[in-house]
């Protein structure tokens, strides 16, 4: 009984969420949509199928505007978007979501979310910020955590590095 109630408790969050992000999204109807790029970095199924579930989610709040890459990296810690380049006509997206590959096996634990500083940055897409990290909870059950360009240089590094190239603003 208690991982039946552990399932209903669960849509009833993501149900909520949902909910207060297209709420969120309507009470300015003026705001762009946040451009957020999903690179998947993983090999399995199941956390294919996890990512899937997560773009759904977010284009389903209707706050953000999601394109995803499929990357091929040796490591986690390797630049999943080396050698491409950003397609000329779009927009720099504002926010970079990155799940890695030892996912997979257990050797990463986190997901990078690269966005600029607060302070330079629109109100709507620290709040997507926000609703990201709480999609990608729910979605990895809690075992993996949304890390920041304030929390590891690597993340910081890369935010830098796509801004340059022209990935993100």
């Amino acid at each position: 009984m208690g991982i039946k109630n552990h399932r209903i408790g669960s849509v009833f969050v993501v149900c909520m969420l949902l909910l207060s992000a297209l709420v969120a999204a309507q009470t300015d109807p003026s705001a762009q949509p946040v451009r957020l790029l999903v690179i998947d970095e993983t090999k399995t199924f199941l956390s294919t199928m996890r990512i899937g579930g997560l773009v759904g989610a977010l284009k389903g709040a209707g706050l953000f505007q999601v394109d995803v890459e499929f990357a091929d990296v040796e490591s986690s810690w390797d630049n999943p978007l080396a050698g491409a380049t950003p397609v000329a006509e779009q927009e720099p997206y504002d926010i970079v979501l990155v799940v890695p590959r030892g996912i997979d096996d257990g050797t990463a634990d986190w997901v990078w979310i690269l966005n600029g500083p607060e302070h330079l940055v629109a109100p709507q897409v620290m709040a997507g910020v926000d609703v990201l990290e709480q999609f990608v909870g729910l979605v990895f059950e809690g075992n993996v955590a949304p890390v920041g360009v304030n929390d590891d240089l690597m993340v910081t590094f890369l935010y830098g590095l796509y801004v340059v190239e022209g990935w993100i603003r």
